[in-house]
């Protein structure tokens, strides 16, 4: 995401530094690191400083590199505003309250209740991403690609199983593998593509920590959409905002309806070919990480296109 980001940036015309802070901690450890980036910081002199998750630097250090300086924080993670017992989620509610504003994909009523200036920003799409020609070993009525930590997302999987022919890429689905056609890895780049633009429905499923978060969506909706897949997912009622039914995806609401779903559109192919070339062309131009640039550097929340 700091890559994509970054490439945003220059395509807009501005000089970039990444500072890959974890990576320094797990090689160089903790204390040369602060070292390292405050370094790196002063050589740079950046006007405006855009941070991440922030794990492998100080409070002490990231206040120094702020220095007053226009900033923001962009955090891919909103679902874990109530576990700031964990560490890493309490290091960034530290981090997130020394910027002037810290965006969130969803939950931003629930992030300012903990005293930070959170404003809603959803998550992007490299605009890089593009479908590639249909190939028969990816091919499938309906795809899956995710992790298998969520057993509710098996579950739910399971039931779409029984009735029509699904593939799931990712890591993690070792307990559900035959019933669930597991094809036991994850897929990226180009392949990430091939399995949306050789599925006829490419699904998406929340996680059950998502609940509650009506604007909610990972990156993976973006890309899924850009990669040339037809996206079924969950709509909750800030999403069907944003995407409309029958003109850049598909939602439903339920398993019930989601099979009800993928039966319509099996049998209706002209409709989701339609649907999934509006849908690419209006993500395309609304929700890549150029899209994302002002909002970035101006601290203005997101506004909705089809508002």
């Amino acid at each position: 995401m700091e890559k994509c980001t970054e490439r945003a940036l220059k395509r807009d015309g501005h000089k970039t530094l990444v500072i890959d802070d974890k990576r320094a901690a797990r090689l160089i450890g903790r204390k040369l690191t602060q070292k390292w980036a405050l370094s790196q910081a002063r050589r740079f002199k950046p006007d405006h400083v855009i941070l991440g998750k922030c794990q492998g630097l100080d409070l002490e250090t990231v206040a120094t590199i702020l220095d007053n300086k226009p900033n923001s924080l962009w955090y891919h993670d909103p679902q874990w505003y109530k576990s700031t017992y964990r560490p890493e989620v309490a290091h960034v509610v530290a981090v997130g309250k020394l910027t002037q504003t810290f965006f969130v994909s969803g939950f931003e009523k629930e992030w300012r209740a903990l005293g930070l200036p959170a404003k809603f920003l959803p998550s992007a799409a490299d605009r890089d991403i593009r479908p590639v020609p249909a190939k028969k070993s990816y091919h499938s009525d309906v795809s899956f690609i995710g992790n298998g930590y969520d057993p509710s997302r098996a579950q739910f999987l399971l039931k779409i199983a029984k009735k029509y022919d699904l593939k799931v890429w990712g890591n993690g689905w070792e307990e559900w593998r035959k019933p669930l056609n597991w094809k036991g890895r994850a897929v990226e780049g180009k392949e990430f593509a091939a399995v949306c633009s050789s599925s006829n429905i490419s699904l998406g499923i929340n996680p059950d920590r998502a609940k509650g978060g009506g604007r909610y969506t990972s990156d993976r909706t973006w890309m899924v959409i850009l990669a040339g897949g037809f996206y079924l997912g969950h709509g909750t009622p800030g999403l069907t905002e944003m995407l409309r039914e029958g003109d850049h995806c598909a939602w439903y609401k339920d398993t019930h309806s989601c099979l009800a779903k993928i039966g319509y559109y099996l049998e209706n192919s002209a409709a989701r070919e339609r649907i999934r070339r509006e849908g690419q062309s209006f993500v395309r131009e609304h929700h890549t990480f150029d899209q994302r640039i002002h909002n970035l550097l101006s601290g203005e929340a997101f506004v909705n296109p089809l508002s």
